[in-house]
């Protein structure tokens, strides 16, 4: 009996992979992949070898006839990708603001014209575009408007839909925008949410996902290092086996890579001490009465600090965590996530890879797309 074929798909603006893992699972195959960030494309190429176009190019001047040309077809069935978030996001406030009386043009606003270019083209069954809720009220609702219209206008049945992380088995607070565009000639009807994936863990916690991991300091742990395999039997108990082996596919025989923990200074670490599970700088100032001693206006930055809760999901992981990560301090630990647990958070599988610098590992995890669980 002959096969039949994977129906297949495009990921624009793929970073390191998140969307396109999602869709290998359910049996898609991709043609390309395509984001203009170098860190992100490496990693996507470790871990996607057998997708022969992944491509390192900016969307605003790579065009969809360059793409056909690669990829020798125009038969492509959907379409995938996350347009940049900054231009909506409603933590942004160093230079300038996307809501209120602070809002500054921003270029990156307009990249959802470079993903719907590129359908306007293929002419996929169906689109999903991903952005934050924030798209939802910048500019006074007008590009949330804007994406569907332009959508409609190209023959598509465009449904917006926000999803919230933990409902679909992703251990962190994560909600953000779908827009759905179903060509107009292909039947069905979409409902008013997504599914679950199959025994995923409505409600999964932080806890699920790292407390097998080996404890480390700070500075500690390595880019390649064995698993603590006791310590992993103390914790995969109840829901945290499936999620520990099915979803993270603990069970192959690979190194653990990416847990290593960056360096605090010897200030940070003594503020971390003082922080109890679950809580913020902001709430011990003001339930405990406790002294930092970050230099930071404590009028403006109570809340820099945050030790996460193993039996809660944990805080969105984002790309700022680059940075300092004083917002992702562990559970029980003195130190902030590494890169591996924040991976672990967006729920990507222990075999997938992140051969790039520490800051940048971080930088493509926040900036991924997390898969149902």
């Amino acid at each position: 009996m002959k096969a039949v074929p994977k129906p297949t798909f495009i990921d624009l603006f793929c970073g390191c992979g998140g969307f396109s893992l999602g869709m290998e699972r359910a049996e898609f195959r991709c043609l390309a992949a395509i984001d203009f960030n170098h860190e992100a494309v490496t990693v996507f190429k470790a871990n996607f070898p057998n997708v022969p176009h992944a491509l390192e190019k900016d969307l605003t001047k790579f065009t969809p006839r360059e793409l056909e040309r690669l990829i020798g077809t125009r038969e492509v069935d959907v379409i995938v990708g996350g347009p940049p978030c900054q231009g909506f996001s409603q933590a942004r406030q160093v230079d300038g603001s996307n809501h209120g009386k602070r809002l500054v043009e921003d270029p990156r606003r307009h990249l959802y014209r470079e993903f719907l270019k590129f359908v306007a083209h293929f002419k996929p069954k169906v689109f999903v575009m991903e952005n934050v809720l924030g798209i939802r009220s910048a500019g006074g609702g007008e590009y949330f408007t804007r994406v569907q219209a332009e959508g409609r206008s190209l023959g598509y049945r465009v449904v917006p839909r926000e999803e919230d992380a933990t409902k679909l088995g992703v251990p962190q607070n994560r909600k953000r925008q779908l827009f759905i565009g179903i060509r107009l000639d292909v039947p069905g009807f979409l409902g008013g949410q997504l599914d679950p994936a199959p025994r995923a863990i409505v409600g999964a916690t932080l806890g699920d996902a790292i407390m097998d991991l080996p404890a480390l300091a700070s500075p500690g742990g390595a880019q390649a290092m064995e698993y603590d395999l006791t310590r992993r039997a103390r914790h995969t108990g109840g829901n945290r086996r499936h999620f520990i082996y099915r979803v993270l596919q603990v069970n192959r025989d690979i190194p653990l890579t990416a847990h290593e923990s960056r360096p605090h200074s010897e200030r940070d670490l003594r503020d971390f001490a003082k922080l109890r599970e679950g809580e913020n700088s902001r709430q011990a100032i003001r339930d405990r009465g406790v002294e930092f001693e970050f230099p930071y206006d404590k009028s403006s930055f109570q809340d820099r600090y945050t030790r996460q809760h193993r039996n809660r999901p944990c805080s969105t992981i984002v790309a700022h965590m680059s940075k300092d990560g004083l917002m992702f301090t562990h559970p029980t630990q003195q130190r902030s996530l590494t890169p591996r647990e924040a991976a672990r958070v967006q729920t990507f599988p222990d075999w997938f890879r992140f051969p790039i610098a520490r800051t940048h590992q971080y930088r493509v995890i926040g900036n991924a797309v997390p898969l149902a669980a």
